[in-house]
């Protein structure tokens, strides 16, 4: 009897261990197809000296076009250089989350608001808005300064300008947004028994918060440095006409060069891809038998540090800065949209409705404004159920193939968006089964999905790390299975998380146009799509009226999710 029960028990085991197996197999089969053919297609075209559509001649003519050119050596220096924001930014959005969390200052609902919104605003509107002030000859501060100072101080085409609309549009206000949902479930004990033992403020910060809160930094530096390098729309608005070029606007004048120089674009790729696979090995090795668990069994302590008088100068500071750097550019953007001609305020009667009345009764504005909606919820949706599962099973389960499955994971990233773009127009025009997916929004939400899927996975992961696993080995000892430990015990701890996903994903479908401008076709066209559209054709003012409504949406999104993200959060803001 004794004998048949451990036969029983060994078939038991072994049909778990290949019903493991299996499901390995099927994941990273699943995950390989969707990553690896984008990477195929840029890797092995990078090495095509025929056009694109004529076959496939094996040479190094595209690497040596590509790397012989002083404009590729001038891209390259510029996209380093520019990089350098992210630790700025990363240092800088530190210590905003940890005063807004933590310390709690005066005016910090209005603060963090601000933030919400700047991630979300089209930086292409928003640019257009800083040009109007800071432009050389007709900016209206560079204006006011010549009258005051007699000379001109402020360039908006340099390499300063593009850091300043990027640190207080862009790198700031994401990274704050993503580290306080980690300085939020950090319990606050950690900080009372290192002040219970003499420590000030600014030492527990620098001791206990910074060695607790590494695995968020680590993912929020690597995503930026990585987003950095790609940035592609504020350096070619900005950029160009100071002779700026960085890599994604590199690629973007190969890709639309006359004919187009996919071999050079997709060479200059690889290089990019090396430099990420390099990021990627060093955070898992720094990650690598390392427990970072803030959120524990015993309860949760949301004490705030103090700071005395100090909070108030701190308060007064972020304020300026999201007045000047965020509302500034936005009331501009919004006053040209009522303008005749964009910026020209000394010319008789400058303002006019005829700009609102053209786009909203043109039927590409409506059509384009339900496909962008349709867009964000048919992406975010998905997204984070896709990133959830993804990190869950890297993080906490024993499923063979887990770093291989990980690293997968992160290759999107290495691919700019318009890359993205032309490998999928390319699959789906060549293979006769996905034809029938060309045109409509489902290759959209498909490649928008793989666009976000390293920063999404990776901040749920960051998350997921930070819940005890004795809280989940608790749930095990009472009868709960895997899937109703996720569900009952896991998601509800890093719901913050999962709402800060949500929305990423939502904006950054809504707002992006590297990606989408290859794949969208007239039925299919989002409201960015038509923006820079309507910018290209001369048309700023109308691109500006379109800026304004995806600013609205964007401020209502960041409204509404802002405070379902604090419900869940514990009402702990």
């Amino acid at each position: 009897m004794a004998a048949g029960k451990l036969t029983i028990g060994a078939r038991a085991s072994q049909s778990r261990v290949r019903l493991r197996l299996c499901g390995a197999i099927v994941l990273l089969s699943t995950v390989s197809i969707v990553t690896l053919i984008p990477l195929g297609f840029l890797i092995v075209n990078s090495f095509n000296e025929a056009p694109l559509a004529s076959g496939f001649k094996l040479g190094l003519e595209g690497w040596r076009q590509a790397f012989n050119s002083p404009q590729t050596f001038n891209a390259l220096k510029f996209s380093f250089l520019l990089s350098t924001r992210t630790f700025i930014g990363l240092f800088a959005a530190f210590l905003v989350a940890w005063l807004l969390v933590r310390v709690r200052i005066p005016g910090r609902n209005f603060i963090e608001f601000s933030l919400w919104m700047a991630w979300f605003l089209p930086p292409l509107s928003i640019t257009i808005g800083w040009i109007a002030l800071l432009d050389p000859q007709h900016g209206l501060i560079n204006i006011a300064l010549k009258k005051v100072l007699l000379f001109q101080p402020l360039n908006i085409y340099s390499f300063a300008g593009i850091m300043w609309i990027h640190l207080t549009l862009l790198t700031v206000p994401v990274m704050t947004i993503l580290l306080m949902p980690a300085f939020r479930q950090m319990d606050a004990s950690f900080e009372e028994s290192a002040r219970s033992c003499g420590s000030g403020p600014l030492k527990t910060l620098r001791r206990i918060v910074l060695p607790l809160l590494w695995p968020s930094l680590l993912v929020v530096m690597v995503a930026g440095l990585i987003r950095s390098l790609e940035a592609f729309e504020i350096e070619q608005i900005v950029g160009i006409p100071a002779g700026i070029y960085v890599y994604g606007t590199r690629i973007y004048d190969l890709v639309h060069w006359d004919p187009p120089l996919y071999s050079q674009a997709m060479a200059l790729s690889t290089v990019f891809l090396l430099v990420l696979f390099l990021l990627v090995l060093v955070y898992q090795k720094f990650l690598r038998s390392r427990e970072y668990a803030t959120v524990r069994g015993g309860g949760m302590s949301y004490r705030p540090t103090l700071l005395g008088r100090w909070r108030y100068l701190a308060s007064a500071v972020l304020l300026g800065w999201v007045i000047v750097g965020i509302y500034l550019p936005l009331a501009m953007v919004l006053v040209g949209s009522f303008m005749k001609f964009f910026g020209m305020f000394q010319i008789v009667q400058p303002f006019t409705l005829k700009h609102w009345i053209a786009v909203l009764q043109d039927p590409a504005f409506g059509k384009a404004l339900s496909n962008s909606l349709m867009l964000g919820f048919g992406v975010a949706s998905s997204a984070v159920v896709i990133y959830a599962f993804l990190g869950y099973v890297i993080l906490r389960t024993r499923l063979p193939g887990r770093p291989l499955l990980n690293l997968l994971v992160w290759i999107p990233w290495a691919i700019p968006g318009i890359l993205i773009g032309l490998s999928l127009l390319w699959l789906f025009l060549k293979v006769p089964l996905l034809h029938f997916f060309y045109g409509t929004i489902f290759i959209l939400i498909f490649a928008l999905i793989l666009k976000d899927m390293p920063i999404g996975t990776q901040m749920i992961k960051a998350a997921f790390s930070q819940v005890s696993l004795d809280l989940e080995q608790a749930s095990r000892v009472v009868g709960a299975g895997p899937f109703t430990t996720f569900r009952r015990i896991t998601v509800p701890l890093v719901a913050p998380m999962i709402v800060c996903i949500f929305v990423l994903v939502f904006m950054s479908s809504v707002g992006d146009i590297s990606t989408s401008i290859l794949l969208s076709a007239p039925s299919t066209m989002p409201l960015s799509v038509l923006m820079l559209e309507r910018s290209i054709a001369g048309e700023i003012e109308k691109a500006s009226v379109v800026g304004v409504m995806l600013s609205c949406l964007a401020i209502v999104t960041a409204l509404v999710m802002r405070r379902l993200g604090t419900s869940l959060g514990g009402g702990n803001p």
